[in-house]
C-alpha cells in the first residue's frame, strides 16, 4: 500500500509533512470505524467488482510505472506505447532481474525479490553504471520527526478525497490479504490494530510505517494461519532501519533505476495475481462488471478518478436495471462525484 500513498500523495505535490497529516486523519478515522458496527456495512457498500478493480488499478499502474522507468516501453507518437529494445543497459538489466527474481520466486526461495535487486545492484556497478559516493552514510536526524505532520492549507476538497481513498484502499487490500472478502463480517480487531500503528507511525514521522504491514499487528492465532507474513514483515522493518543511514548510497544506486523498476515490476504482478483470485468473488461477469473493471484499468493512473469513475458506473448500471442500490453505495458515490466535481468548480 506504500504504492498507494506515493501515486495518490507524493506525486500530486504534496509536502511529506501533509502527506503525514493526511495518513494520520484516515488512519485514526479508520481505528475508529472499525470499532463501530457501520464498519461492515462502508465495506458491503463497495461491490465486489469495485473491490477487484481497485486491486487491478493499483497492480497495473505499478507495472506500467516500471515498464516505463526501464524504458521496456517508449511513447510513440502514432501508437499508445511502443516496445524498447534490449541494446539499452537500463532495458536488458532490468529484464533481466525481473526474470531472475520470479525465477527464484517459482523455487520457493526466501527474500527473491531482495536477492534479485542486490545482484542486478553489484552486476550495474561493476559495469559503471553507478558509482558509490565518497560519503555514502550520514546519521540521520530522527530527534525533529516526531509531530511535525500537518494538513494542507489549499485544495483541502482534493486532500479529503485523498484520504477517502486511502481509507478505503487499506482496508479493501488488508481484508483481501487476511481473505475476508468471503465472510459475512469484517475482521475488526486485526484491522483496528493496523490504524491505530498507522496513526502511531504518521504521528511521530515514520513514513515507512505509514501503512503498516498487517502481519506486524496480527493476533497470533491469525499468524498461524497466514504462513510467512509476519517474517516478511520483520525483514521488511529491519532493512528499512538498516537503509535510514544509507541515503546517499540509495540515491547513488537510484541513478540508475533498474532497482526500482524490478521492485515494481514484480510487486505489481503479485498484486495482479492477488486480483485475479478476487475474481472469484463476483457471481456473474456482465457488461456492468466490464465497465467497472475497465474504469480502473483505463484511470490506472489516478486510482482516486478510476474509484470515482468505477462507483458512479456501477450505480448507473444497477439503477438502469431496475435493481437495488444500497443507500450506502448511493453515499459514497456522491461524496467521490462531489470531490470530483468541486476540484473543477471551486
Amino acid at each position: 500500500m506504500s504504492w498507494l500513498v506515493y501515486e495518490e500523495i507524493i506525486a500530486h505535490g504534496l509536502t511529506w509533512q501533509e502527506t503525514l497529516g493526511i495518513t494520520f486523519i484516515a488512519a485514526l478515522l479508520g481505528a475508529i470505524l472499525t470499532r463501530t458496527l457501520y464498519a461492515d456495512t462502508l465495506i458491503r457498500a463497495l461491490p465486489p467488482a469495485v473491490r477487484t478493480g481497485l486491486v487491478f488499478g493499483l497492480a497495473l499502474s505499478m507495472l506500467v510505472t516500471s515498464a516505463l522507468y526501464a524504458r521496456i516501453l517508449l511513447p510513440s507518437p502514432w501508437a499508445l506505447t511502443m516496445g524498447g529494445t534490449l541494446s539499452d543497459p537500463l532495458t536488458y538489466f532490468t529484464v533481466t532481474g525481473i526474470l531472475l527474481v520470479l525465477l527464484l520466486y517459482v523455487r520457493n526461495m526466501h527474500a527473491a525479490l531482495p536477492l534479485g535487486i542486490l545482484l542486478i545492484a553489484l552486476l550495474t556497478w561493476a559495469e559503471g553504471f553507478w558509482e558509490i559516493p565518497t560519503a555514502p552514510f550520514f546519521t540521520p536526524d530522527i530527534i525533529s520527526l516526531p509531530f511535525v505532520l500537518s494538513l494542507p492549507q489549499t485544495d483541502v476538497l482534493s486532500a479529503a478525497g485523498v484520504g477517502c481513498v486511502l481509507l478505503l484502499g487499506v482496508t479493501i487490500e488488508n481484508i483481501s490479504v487476511l481473505g475476508a472478502e468471503q465472510s459475512t463480517t469484517m475482521p475488526k480487531k486485526p484491522l483496528t490494530r493496523l490504524f491505530a500503528v498507522s496513526a502511531g507511525g504518521a504521528a511521530i514521522g515514520a513514513f515507512p510505517l505509514t501503512i503498516m504491514p498487517l502481519s506486524a499487528v496480527l493476533p497470533g492465532g491469525e499468524e498461524r494461519c497466514i504462513v510467512g507474513i509476519p517474517l516478511t514483515a520483520g525483514i521488511s522493518v529491519l532493512l528499512l532501519a538498516i537503509l535510514l543511514p544509507c541515503a546517499p548510497l540509495m540515491q547513488a544506486f537510484m541513478e540508475f533505476p533498474a532497482a526500482p523498476a524490478i521492485a515494481l515490476a514484480v510487486t505489481g504482478l503479485l498484486l495482479l495475481v492477488r486480483a485475479l483470485h478476487l475474481m472469484k468473488n463476483i457471481e456473474a461477469f456482465t457488461i456492468r462488471e466490464g465497465a467497472v473493471i475497465a474504469a480502473f484499468l483505463l484511470a490506472s493512473y489516478n486510482i482516486k478518478t478510476g474509484l470515482t469513475a468505477a462507483l458512479l458506473t456501477w450505480t448507473l448500471f444497477t439503477a438502469a436495471r431496475g435493481e437495488r442500490v444500497p443507500s450506502m453505495t448511493w453515499g459514497l458515490t456522491a461524496l467521490f462525484t462531489a470531490f470530483y466535481l468541486l476540484k473543477w468548480i471551486l
